[in-house]
């Protein structure tokens, strides 16, 4: 039957939807939605940047823990289904990584901005992202649905952890609060040693501690024109890009080196590049 439902689908098949679609699943990459994480971080809201950027990275923790876990292989290859762009299906098939990533992004949205936009906006996404994947031939139905529950799942538990955060009235010491940030991902890489989870569970930890520094010492704002902020994101973004890269030839590759690249790149998005804007005067500080 799921393969039934992806031949039905792709009855629709013709050259200008699959570039069509081919677009549509690349805005759900998680690289595309990562790229949130500085934009509100840097320009928009500091805290609402760093939970939105746990979130996803604790979504694809969960999504790549289940995908080995269940090893379900993709609908590539299978009799009379048509599967292209697969460079964007590595790995095994259920649940959808775009589908539960895009659900995650908008579901954590949603709840940030009740509006109506916002909801028309973040429905519209999550249900042509799902559908590019069907229409791609890279999943099964059911890696959608799954994706989707489970992306809801991981934004509740989400939103009430955070609610428990806000109204908690215990003022944690520095040195705890980093304590926490090393230990609670480094857990996480241990219990599920897989080559993605070292980096982005090693970025969760260098941005949190970068956050939880900054908002003792420096306590750095996301003030800036329009002309600043473009300013902010291009200096910001471009440096992330030479760390990483010049770190992934200075260090050996492997899990452990890679981690590390991730968590010196976390701490560059929370406090390293704010300092840096402060002293190019695109930042405006608290005094």
């Amino acid at each position: 039957m799921q393969a039934a439902i992806i031949k039905d689908i792709q009855l629709l098949t013709n050259p200008i939807l699959d570039y069509f679609f081919i677009g549509i699943t690349m805005m759900g990459s998680s690289f595309f939605y990562f790229l949130a994480l500085p934009l509100f971080y840097w320009c928009i809201d500091k805290r609402f940047g760093l939970k939105l950027g746990l979130v996803l990275l604790s979504s694809i923790y969960v999504n790549t823990v289940i995908k080995n876990v269940t090893m379900v292989q993709r609908p590539i290859g299978y009799p009379g289904i048509r599967s292209i762009f697969t460079q964007s299906a590595g790995g095994y098939s259920f649940p959808s990584g775009h589908a539960q990533g895009t659900t995650t992004f908008w579901g954590t949205m949603m709840f940030k901005y009740n509006k109506k936009i916002t909801k028309i906006l973040g429905v519209t996404a999550i249900i042509l992202v799902s559908l590019s994947r069907l229409y791609l031939g890279v999943h099964w139905p059911v890696d959608i649905v799954g994706g989707i529950l489970i992306a809801l799942l991981v934004v509740i538990v989400a939103e009430l952890v955070d609610s428990i955060i806000i109204e908690s009235k215990y003022d944690t010491k520095l040195v705890y609060k980093i304590i926490l940030s090393l230990i609670v991902p480094l857990g996480l890489i241990i219990l599920f040693p897989y080559n993605e989870n070292f980096e982005y569970m090693a970025l969760a930890s260098g941005t949190t501690i970068g956050y939880f520094i900054d908002d003792h010492y420096f306590k750095f704002t996301v003030n800036n024109t329009i002309k600043g902020q473009i300013a902010k994101l291009i200096i910001g973004l471009s440096i992330f890009a030479v760390i990483l890269i010049v770190l992934k030839y200075l260090m050996p590759y492997t899990d452990i080196f890679n981690g590390l690249r991730y968590f010196v790149g976390g701490l560059w998005i929370s406090i390293g590049a704010p300092f840096l804007f402060n002293k190019l005067k695109l930042n405006k500080k608290l005094l």
